[in-house]
C-alpha cells in the first residue's frame, strides 16, 4: 500500500491587512481581504455586529440571509448584526474587498 503525501488545505483567505485596528478606533474594525478564485470566507455570523463590504477588485458572490447577493468592483453590501453570510469569489480574478465592522452592543472599546 502507497502512502500519498496528503495535500494541506488552501487557506480561506489568501492575505489580510488590518485597516482599523483596536488602537486606531473605538467602535470600528476593517481590513482588506484577498480571496483566490474559488476561496470563501466560510458561513458565519458576525454576533451582534453591523458590517458593510466594499469590493475594490473583482466580484464577490455573497451568500447572505437566503439571498445570494453579487457585488461587483465599486460597490458595496450592508449586513446586519446578526445576519448569516459568506463572502465567496465565483470568478476568474482574484477578489479583493475591504469589510468594516461595529462592535458588538455591550462590548467595550479597547482602550
Amino acid at each position: 500500500m502507497s502512502m500519498r503525501p496528503v495535500k494541506p488545505p488552501r487557506p480561506l483567505c489568501l492575505k489580510r491587512r488590518h485597516l482599523v485596528t483596536d488602537e486606531d478606533a473605538r467602535y470600528l474594525r476593517g481590513r482588506v481581504e484577498i480571496l483566490r478564485p474559488g476561496d470563501e470566507t466560510g458561513a458565519h455570523v458576525t454576533g451582534g455586529r453591523e458590517e458593510v463590504i466594499i469590493v475594490l477588485e473583482g466580484t464577490a458572490t455573497v451568500h447572505h440571509g437566503k439571498a445570494k447577493v453579487r457585488v461587483r468592483e465599486g460597490h458595496s453590501l450592508f449586513i446586519a448584526e446578526g445576519v448569516l453570510h459568506n463572502v465567496r469569489n465565483e470568478g476568474r480574478r482574484w477578489l479583493r474587498y475591504v469589510y468594516v465592522r461595529s462592535r458588538a452592543k455591550g462590548e467595550a472599546p479597547q482602550h
